[in-house]
């Protein structure tokens, strides 16, 4: 049990206690350190946000079609890295450029954010050449494409099956059925003339893809010649035909000739207006003198 001098000693201990609590030093020492606390709270917040770019986010560019050097080029001007983690075979895209990359384009990202790309691998893997003798040419060419090859020059020698296959032709050798070949490689096809007069119709041309002039000009038992795109392309991809040599037209042709092609940019042949007439007067008297 507490005596009264315990008693006595614990009170003057509290009383001390409470003084000092609302003494002007205690008040200023609580002042001093709050301060001290929020200015280091203050300069930890801005060194985070410069050296991290706290709440900062930069549009993430589209790579896709890019070289990786343009890429590296972008990057170091952007404050980001990148990555590539694969490589696959696409047919008609330039070597090493960027085909995919994640995150999106356009995405928001931090600076130093690492986008990991898939680029086109120069290795185009083998496929066997499909059988295709005796194929009608339009059936050969659709084989052909489903094989992820790609019809050449057609060439025509006498036969009775016109334009049947009779032979099929690589930098001047005939290739046996099944031979290992790159895939998006062309191949020549050798056809029957039909014992005809050999001379076919000219397609129009005018307002096809690339793809469909790959297409069509074979159907029609013809070649690709000339390709001359204008100061527009940067993309044969977006590619469109507004001018062909020869033209469309009633007169015919010798199968196995070459017909050049013109292309723009899709946007820039929306604005040629370009006439919907096949040929003229002088195209046609052009033709007749071939």
């Amino acid at each position: 049990m507490p005596t009264s001098k315990n008693l006595e000693l614990i009170k003057n201990i509290l009383v001390r206690f409470f003084r000092f609590l609302f003494s002007k030093i205690f008040i200023l020492n609580v002042f001093i350190l709050i301060v001290a606390v929020s200015i280091l709270l203050a300069s930890g917040l801005i060194f985070l946000k410069k050296f991290t770019h706290h709440g900062e986010s930069l549009t993430l560019p589209d790579f896709t079609g890019y070289s990786i050097e343009e890429v590296s080029q972008i990057c170091k001007e952007k404050d980001l890295r990148y990555e590539v983690y694969d490589s696959v075979y696409v047919p008609d895209v330039p070597f090493f450029s960027v085909v995919e990359q994640d995150p999106k384009a356009l995405s928001k990202v931090k600076r130093n954010r690492k986008t990991y790309l898939i680029i086109s691998s120069d290795n185009p893997p083998k496929v066997k050449l499909p059988n295709l003798i005796d194929v009608p040419l339009d059936n050969a060419i659709r084989k052909l494409k489903s094989y992820g090859l790609k019809v050449g020059d057609l060439e025509y020698e006498p036969d009775i099956a016109l334009n049947a296959v009779l032979k099929v032709k690589k930098d001047g050798r005939i290739l046996p059925v099944g031979a290992l070949i790159s895939k998006g490689s062309k191949v020549d096809l050798i056809l029957g003339d039909g014992g005809t007069s050999g001379k076919t119709h000219v397609p129009r041309l005018i307002g096809l893809s690339l793809d469909e002039v790959y297409f069509a000009l074979p159907a029609s038992k013809l070649n690709i010649g000339a390709i001359i795109p204008d100061e527009t392309i940067t993309d044969t991809l977006e590619a469109i035909i507004y001018k062909q040599y020869p033209v469309a037209s009633s007169v015919k042709i010798p199968m196995g000739e070459s017909v050049d092609i013109w292309i723009t940019h899709a946007d820039n042949f929306k604005k040629m207006n370009i006439e919907s007439s096949t040929f003229n007067e002088q195209d046609s008297s052009i033709l007749k003198m071939q």
